[in-house]
């Protein structure tokens, strides 16, 4: 040993070779845990994303009554004209809002001067086309809203 040095102390050597980086399982596990995290997280923002975008078909549908409504009282029967409804038009469709659903306007039993019914069918290829119990609401003259309000979740 040289005068006045300091022996080299191998514990410290090794424990920096030991704290340079995460080993491939640690790195490993840690995927693995986001994995499972992701694979119930993405299904219930699904969910959520898609109970959200019913209140587009909720909307349009309250709308357009109100809108039959209002037509009703000035000229004394209802419409099938969607143009005069607040819709929105696109390659001969009329959508929501937001273009999650395809709303119609159907003239009841009777005649369209008595009576109608609006339907919202989630749009084809958009998200809410797999919302499986809530892909069509409609709403009556009535205001009889299906599916049921009581027994469904789509309302």
């Amino acid at each position: 040993m040289i005068a006045g040095s300091r022996p080299v102390k191998r514990a410290t050597l090794r424990s920096r070779k030991e704290a340079r980086g995460f080993t491939l399982i640690e790195l490993m596990i840690a995927l693995v845990i986001i994995g499972i995290i992701a694979a119930v997280a993405y299904p219930t923002y699904i969910r959520s994303v898609r109970k959200g975008n019913r209140s587009d078909a909720q909307t349009a549908l309250t709308r357009v009554a109100g809108n039959l409504e209002r037509f009703f009282a000035t000229n004394g029967t209802y419409t099938t004209d969607a143009s005069q409804l607040g819709l929105i038009e696109q390659s001969g469709s009329w959508y929501s809002d937001n273009l999650h659903y395809v709303v119609t306007v159907a003239a009841g039993p009777t005649g369209i001067g008595s009576s109608y019914t609006i339907t919202a069918t989630a749009a084809a290829g958009d998200i809410q086309a797999d919302d499986q119990d809530c892909t069509t609401l409609t709403l009556n003259s009535l205001g009889v809203r299906t599916p049921n309000p009581t027994s469904s979740r789509c309302w």
